[in-house]
């Protein structure tokens, strides 16, 4: 068996390509749970289901039984998910010392709804920062994280897997759909419009995809008949939105989707439009986008959020996409008109989307990652 475990509470859909592409550079296997939950969940010949115990109505909070695979083959190394949520990570912990293994944290390094990492006042925070000092290494799904720890811990022995999609895959696909030319793309998806807007995600009241319907009535005077809105996702909000779009006679302009789960499909929608715009937080759907040469529109984060995952990171304002201080539809119609309005803009946020996606956030980066995390804390065990 392999000497690295990586441990995670489930093994979901969007993990499996780069889990996968890492396997084949770092021998491990993976073990999880399976659960209930609005993420699909998938398994692979390298990953094994553990039994869990759920403690509370929270479905992270979570006690994985991974101790008899630990004790029986002994891992060198365990790479643990970095979630409190998770009872069994101190165990672990404590376990790994006993038999010898190098442990590793993975994951944001802190909660990002709270605003900033705060151990002078907040329990969870102290006791992240306990378990940081007293593991042998910890890898953060972005280099902001990373830039905070350092003041904190040793930071030699933090290092950034970049939080990605399979660059690789996604390129290949990008690379053919421009050998069938943009035009012809959005001839068979369908899209009439000249200019295309696209939401992808579930359609929750938290996500405000209420706003780009604002922001087109808004936009309607100089784009009427020219630009169109593409909403790829289902939710509780669908009946209220198709409710705003009749009442305001938008029904050529806005295009219901449904949800779809084809990341092909999905791609070649993107590639088809000219701008993501995502009022709410933003996680892998900034990679997703700049993976296919789509800037991406989103709020800037404040007290009350949108509190955006470590892919904000890739989310450059003015380079990769927009971060918009102005919590109003007001202020994306505004940025969207700059947007489109602007030729030279375009071009240069093309060439730093893909600059961005080559240099950062790529499966390579990520892969690198781990190798870099993986090779310190052996190196440390034979000092």
């Amino acid at each position: 068996m392999a000497d690295i475990v990586v441990i995670n509470r489930i093994f979901p859909k969007y993990r499996k390509d780069i889990l996968s592409a890492l396997h084949k550079q770092i021998d491990f296997v993976f073990l999880h749970s399976q659960m209930k939950s609005g993420i699909k969940q998938v398994t692979a010949p390298f990953s094994r289901k553990v039994g869990s115990i759920k403690y509370a109505s929270n479905h992270t909070n979570l006690f994985l039984n991974v101790f008899p695979y630990i004790l029986r083959h002994r891992p060198k190394i365990i790479i643990h998910e970095f979630s409190m949520g998770i009872a069994s990570l101190i165990p672990t912990l404590l376990w790994s010392k006993l038999l010898g293994s190098k442990i590793i944290l993975w994951g944001h390094g802190y909660d990002h709804k709270s605003g900033g990492f705060h151990p002078d006042r907040s329990f969870k925070d102290r006791l992240g920062l306990f378990l940081m000092k007293r593991v042998d290494a910890v890898i953060f799904y972005g280099d902001n994280a990373r830039q905070i720890m350092s003041g904190y811990v040793d930071k030699e022995k933090l290092f950034v897997a970049f939080n990605c999609l399979n660059t690789n895959d996604l390129s290949k696909i990008r690379h053919r759909l421009e050998m069938e030319g943009s035009a012809q793309v959005k001839k068979r998806l369908g899209f009439t419009h000249q200019y295309n807007l696209i939401y992808i995600g579930r359609l929750l009241k938290t996500k405000k995809p209420h706003l780009l319907i604002e922001m087109l009535k808004q936009l309607q005077g100089k784009y009427g008949g020219r630009l169109g809105i593409h909403f790829v996702g289902d939710g509780e909000e669908m009946a209220s939105l198709k409710e705003s779009v009749r009442a305001n006679e938008l029904e050529e302009d806005v295009i219901f989707h449904g949800a779809i789960y084809d990341d092909v499909l999905n791609g070649e929608m993107l590639y088809a439009s000219d701008l993501m715009i995502m009022p709410g937080y933003v996680g892998l759907s900034v990679n997703h986008a700049l993976n296919f040469d789509c800037p991406v529109m989103t709020f800037k984060q404040k007290e009350n959020g949108p509190f955006h995952s470590p892919e904000i990171e890739y989310l450059v304002d003015g380079q990769t996409g927009f971060i918009v201080e102005e919590h109003s539809a007001e202020a994306l119609a505004k940025t969207v008109d700059q947007y489109l309005s602007d030729e030279q803009l375009t071009a240069h946020m093309q060439v730093k989307i893909r600059e961005m996606i080559e240099k950062t956030c790529s499966l390579e980066n990520f892969i690198k990652g781990f190798a870099e995390a993986r090779d310190y804390v052996l190196k440390s065990s034979k000092k």
